[in-house]
């Protein structure tokens, strides 16, 4: 269970403590370390603390924050037309997530965020943004500016999504998503999704990407080292 004073340490405290783990926040990307806690204060950030399970957003309630993983994980999923839960993301320490929700506050969310394990998130109010440029300091406008390049990767994320689910050949859908993972300087794509969280983001079973990878290694188009698959360009 999360030691519940986490949620009420102070900004300052915060910032302190998980200053590591901000560094990796695309948010805070070019911002002095000295800096994070005005930064944030700008978004009248403050810290939840989650327990494994619990549900930090609803589905069709309100949404308000975004947030930052400072510790633990959490998962955003929807409904599909059978009530079944389909994961979409998952984000772990030093990611920013629904930042493009927390910029326009949909009345009803459509996603669910939920602990996969204690968690202590930072939730923020990116309302803040919503005031005329000329009128945000240095720092707040490089925020600003951080929160469009991120929505910009989003984006590309996202296309690069209904480009897989395009695909009629599970095998097609395959090619491209490792396509788009990074590479190490062997050519191998680095993986971190388990095979069930791979599958969802094709939109395929467990079973059936389990067998597909498994054709693929029997006609020498894939090879599966740890993280790293090695795939030939003419799958």
């Amino acid at each position: 269970m999360v030691n519940q004073r986490e949620g009420k340490l102070s900004l300052a405290e915060l910032c302190a403590k998980y200053e590591k783990v901000l560094k990796h926040c695309s948010l805070l990307e070019g911002i002095r370390p000295e800096e994070y806690e005005a930064a944030l204060a700008f978004f009248h950030a403050r810290p939840v603390a989650l327990d494994k399970h619990e549900i930090l957003q609803r589905l069709d309630e309100p949404f308000r924050y975004a947030g930052i993983v400072l510790f633990g994980s959490i998962e955003g999923s929807f409904l599909n037309e059978n009530d079944a839960k389909i994961s979409v993301s998952r984000f772990e320490p030093g990611r920013l997530y629904g930042e493009a929700f927390g910029c326009v506050l949909p009345p009803h969310s459509p996603i669910q965020l939920e602990a996969l394990r204690d968690s202590l998130v930072l939730l923020l109010d990116l309302t803040a943004l919503h005031q005329e440029a000329a009128s945000l300091s240095g720092v707040q406008y490089h925020l600003a500016i951080n929160i469009i390049h991120g929505l910009a990767r989003r984006n590309v994320y996202q296309h690069q999504k209904m480009r897989i689910l395009s695909q009629k050949k599970l095998r097609d859908r395959i090619a491209i998503f490792l396509g788009g993972m990074p590479h190490t300087e062997d050519g191998g794509a680095v993986v971190k999704l388990t095979t069930t969280a791979m599958a969802e983001f094709l939109g395929v079973s467990r079973s059936a990407l389990s067998r597909e990878i498994g054709a693929l290694q029997d006609e020498g188009l894939l090879r599966i080292d740890g993280e790293k698959f090695y795939f030939r360009q003419e799958i």
